[in-house]
C-alpha cells in the first residue's frame, strides 16, 4: 500500500512537469522564483523527487549527491520550458520528451544494474499512467 502511494506521488510528480510544458502560459514579469512556480502548479521539489527516488532504488549518499542537481536542472529546463511561449504545443511537448529523456538518460548513469531496472520500471509505470491519463496508448514521455 504505501508503495502504490509512493509511486503514484513520483508518478503525479513526473507527469506534473510534462503537463507544465504543455501549458505555456504567458511569461510572468518580475522574474518567478521557481520554488514559489514548483507551488502554483503543485510540483514536487528536488528534494521531494530525490527522496521519492531514494526510497524506490535505494540510493547511496554519493548517488543522491550526484542524481541532485539532475533533477535540479531537469526542474529548471521545464520551468524555462513553461515560460516559453514562442513554441507551439506540439514543439512544447517535444521538448519536454527530450527533457525527461536527457534526466533519465543522466539518472541511469548513476545507478547500478539492480537500480537501472527499477527505475526503468519506475519510468514505463510513469509512462503509462501519462498514456492512460491523456487518453491514449503508451505515450513515451
Amino acid at each position: 500500500m504505501k508503495h502504490m502511494r509512493t509511486m503514484m506521488l513520483l508518478v503525479t510528480g513526473l507527469f506534473a512537469l510534462a503537463a507544465i510544458a504543455q501549458q505555456n502560459p504567458p511569461a510572468k514579469e518580475g522574474g518567478e522564483h521557481q520554488h514559489d512556480a514548483q507551488k502554483s502548479h503543485n510540483m514536487p521539489s528536488a528534494d521531494d523527487l530525490l527522496r521519492e527516488f531514494s526510497t524506490q532504488l535505494n540510493l547511496t549518499a554519493d548517488q543522491q549527491a550526484k542524481i541532485k542537481p539532475i533533477i535540479e536542472d531537469h526542474l529548471q529546463q521545464m520551468q524555462d520550458l513553461r515560460k516559453d511561449t514562442s513554441l507551439s504545443k506540439a514543439d512544447s511537448h517535444a521538448k519536454a520528451v527530450s527533457i525527461h529523456n536527457s534526466m533519465h538518460s543522466k539518472i541511469r548513469d548513476v545507478l547500478n544494474d539492480d537500480q537501472k531496472a527499477k527505475f526503468d520500471a519506475m519510468v514505463k509505470e510513469h509512462e503509462n499512467a501519462s498514456g492512460a491519463h491523456h487518453g491514449k496508448g503508451s505515450d513515451k514521455h
